[in-house]
């Protein structure tokens, strides 16, 4: 495999329509073959509709990332900030990318991000059979301190709740 770079930018309000596509790409491809797929439709027609994802791009307290590999969109990082916190509600690369340390690099930029803003802790909601996931961020350094209810179409499923102190 050849050297390569991985970039990460702020996702532009004119990239919405990009950030739409892509998010509702990458979260189909990690879940469609786990899930019902009637709730997965359900639910990505709700949470990826383009005045969502205009008006989250419009939060200041919300940023998104891309990750970039020669110039194609390999990744995305979604950043929900508060006084204390910072959560990372999205993080997701493309399967054909997955592999190549893309998402590591879109965590430590979540990780920078919480640093630089002195947060107390970063911290995420994951699925519980999502063991792939689960042992990253183990790796990461994060740990589960508790559960929350995520519901997918018509179905609640629990995710655990990770995170990593800070201060």
């Amino acid at each position: 495999m050849s050297s390569f770079s991985i970039k990460i930018e702020s996702v532009q309000y004119s990239e919405a329509e990009v950030l739409r596509s892509f998010g509702e790409t990458t979260f189909r491809e990690t879940f469609q073959d786990q899930n019902d797929p009637q709730n997965l439709a359900d639910y990505l027609k709700s949470s990826f509709t383009l005045e969502k994802i205009q008006s989250q791009l419009q939060n200041p307290n919300t940023t998104f990332y891309f990750s970039r590999l020669d110039g194609e969109i390999t990744g995305y990082l979604k950043l929900n900030l508060t006084n204390e916190d910072v959560e990372i509600e999205r993080i997701y690369v493309k399967h054909e990318f997955q592999g190549r340390k893309i998402g590591k690099a879109l965590y430590a930029k979540a990780l920078g991000i919480a640093k630089e803003r002195s947060a107390k802790r970063l911290w995420l909601g994951v699925w519980q059979e999502n063991k792939k996931a689960i042992d990253f961020y183990k790796r990461q350094g994060m740990e589960i301190f508790d559960v929350r209810t995520f519901q997918l179409g018509n179905e609640p499923q629990d995710d655990y709740l990770m995170r990593i102190e800070l201060t």
